[in-house]
C-alpha cells in the first residue's frame, strides 16, 4: 500500500499536464484523449504504477507521439506505445521516490494481455 500523499503526487503530476484524473470506483484505468485518466480511488502500489503507466500515455500524447486512432487499430503501433508508456511511469515511479520493488512482475503481467488480445477490450 502507498500513502494517499504519494498517490497524489502522481495525481497532480497528471494534473500539472492538463489532464483530469476522475476517480472511478469500478472503472478500468485509462487514458482517454480528451485528456481525462479514470483510476480508481485505491492507494495500492499497483494502481500506482497503473496511474503512473497512463501518465506515460499521457507524456507521448502530448508530445504528440501517440495517436489513439493508430493505438486503437493498428496492434504492432499498440505493443509499441504500451512500453513507451510502460518505461515513462518506471522514470516517473523513480523520480518521485515511489518503490518499484515489484514494477517488473506487474509490467510483464500486463505485458502479457497485449499478446493474447489483438483488439481493443474495453
Amino acid at each position: 500500500m502507498v500513502t494517499n500523499d504519494v498517490f497524489m503526487k502522481l495525481v497532480e503530476v497528471a494534473e500539472k499536464m492538463d489532464c483530469k484524473v476522475v476517480f472511478g470506483g469500478d472503472k478500468k484505468i485509462s487514458f482517454n484523449p480528451n485528456m481525462t485518466i479514470t483510476v480508481p480511488l485505491s492507494t495500492t502500489l499497483e494502481n500506482a504504477y497503473a496511474l503512473a503507466h497512463e501518465i506515460g500515455h499521457l507524456i507521448d500524447y502530448k508530445n504528440g507521439e501517440l495517436d489513439h486512432d493508430s493505438w486503437l487499430n493498428d496492434w504492432s503501433y499498440r505493443v509499441t506505445v504500451e512500453m513507451s508508456a510502460w518505461v515513462h511511469a518506471y522514470k516517473l515511479l523513480n523520480k518521485l521516490g515511489i518503490p518499484t520493488d515489484g514494477y517488473h512482475a506487474h509490467v510483464e503481467k500486463k505485458l502479457s494481455t497485449y499478446f493474447q488480445h489483438h483488439e481493443v477490450v474495453v
